[in-house]
């Protein structure tokens, strides 16, 4: 993507979500700045890539459900951003093979591991797709915590970004992608917690 492309999104999402909605962000300097990083946001909204997209310092590259593929417009915009798509039905070969590709490339991979919106706010259950990705790559997660974007009241929304969690290469058993998946969705539910609680500067500034 191109600088003037880059700003023409960046300057939109600004406007809507941050002039518009006030949202919040924080942790930004977690971020890893260079190399390939695997980013697992939770999932409430269809405003939650653009808020992740806008508070990263980092392009993200978001595997997206194949649906939204289906209308041109969508599907302009979907792959203008970067993102492309996933079929949830099925072992997704091609999807799994390009976000290989990204992260051989030094790219930002975004992943939402709960698959649907959780419209209740809570978070649901974690698919095995980023947590498998990591294992067979060895590249750590950056777990981020949204907050309010399933209601988008102005002045309630936040981005939480977590400091990245190490991920040894290893085979993708069931126990592992577990283990991966309970240290992501634990970190996740941590920020969410201390975001409500106001505590939130404690644990991202220890």
């Amino acid at each position: 993507m191109n600088r003037f492309s880059t700003w023409l999104w960046r300057t939109a999402f600004w406007l809507r979500y941050k002039v518009g909605y006030g949202l919040k962000v924080y942790g930004r300097d977690n971020f890893p700045m260079e190399g390939p990083v695997i980013v697992v946001p939770n999932h409430m909204s269809n405003n939650d890539p653009c808020i992740v997209g806008y508070a990263l310092p980092r392009h993200v590259h978001f595997m997206a459900k194949q649906e939204l593929f289906v209308n041109p417009i969508s599907r302009f915009l979907c792959t203008w951003l970067g993102a492309f798509p996933l079929n949830r039905g099925a072992i997704d070969k091609v999807a799994i093979r390009h976000a290989l590709g990204l992260l051989k490339a030094n790219k930002v991979l975004g992943i939402f591991a709960e698959g649907n919106r959780q419209k209740s706010g809570k978070l649901g259950r974690f698919h095995d797709g980023a947590a498998s990705i990591a294992l067979r790559t060895g590249i750590g997660i950056v777990p981020v915590a949204i907050i309010g974007s399933h209601n988008m009241q102005r002045g309630k929304v936040a981005c939480i970004i977590g400091e990245q969690i190490s991920v040894e290469k290893a085979k993708p058993t069931p126990e592992a992608i577990q283990e991966v998946n309970d240290r992501v969705k634990s970190e996740i539910q941590r920020m969410i917690d201390s975001y409500h609680d106001n505590s939130i500067q404690e644990i991202l500034w220890k």
